[in-house]
């Protein structure tokens, strides 16, 4: 193993137990991957084990069609979106899936991310609500895998988020602003709804930042 290998493997715990002491899944829910550097092989996060007390002997590393390369675990039963994605996107070597209750409770609404703040408007313009396909199948993997495309990340009916990164980072970053910006919408809703940045504005701020 390689010490790139032993320091991805780092990386996805710390992921994981940072996901989870935020509520935004269950010691047991959600899932993380990453893509090995320069191959077709991924280290992803093993399935029914209470993920804040991984140990990096727990991580999996599998290739795209699923096969367990290194581990004694199987992996995520999530494998499928995964490799799906990273076979469609070049740019993703991360992958995070979690439960993230404001997101997924106004995704149940029929509430999709509006633009309400900065990041909303720019990082998250058009994040996809998909209609609830059963977990751990070919099936969800293959419509992740299609509607992931010029996405951050889309929300699964019922289900949860799926956020993408060139690095673990900046998917749970992306996951950070989805959950901090449903927040935000649950609370306007009770005192009239929220205020959209303007349009023109957000052109505006688009051209400023060169996006």
């Amino acid at each position: 193993m390689s010490l790139e290998e032993d320091d991805l493997k780092a990386q996805l715990i710390k992921t994981m137990v940072s996901l989870h002491s935020r509520g935004l899944m269950t010691g047991v829910g959600g899932n993380a991957s990453v893509r090995i550097e320069g191959s077709d092989e991924v280290l992803i996060t093993p399935s029914g084990l209470y993920k804040p007390e991984l140990k990096p002997e727990d991580i999996v590393k599998i290739d795209m069609e699923g096969n367990v390369i290194e581990g004694i675990f199987k992996p995520s039963m999530e494998w499928y979106f995964h490799t799906a994605i990273y076979r469609r996107r070049r740019d993703v070597n991360s992958v995070i899936h979690t439960h993230s209750p404001y997101t997924t409770g106004m995704a149940l609404a029929g509430k999709k991310i509006e633009p309400i703040t900065l990041e909303a408007a720019v990082m998250l313009a058009d994040v996809p609500i998909l209609n609830f396909r059963y977990p751990g199948t070919k099936e969800l993997g293959e419509i992740v895998g299609e509607n992931i495309l010029g996405h951050r990340a889309v929300i699964l009916q019922n289900h949860g988020v799926v956020a993408v990164g060139y690095d673990l980072i900046e998917a749970i970053t992306t996951i950070e602003v989805l959950e901090e910006i449903s927040k935000m919408a649950f609370v306007a809703h009770f005192f009239g709804g929220a205020k959209l940045i303007p349009p023109d504005q957000i052109e505006l701020i688009k051209k400023l930042y060169k996006i």
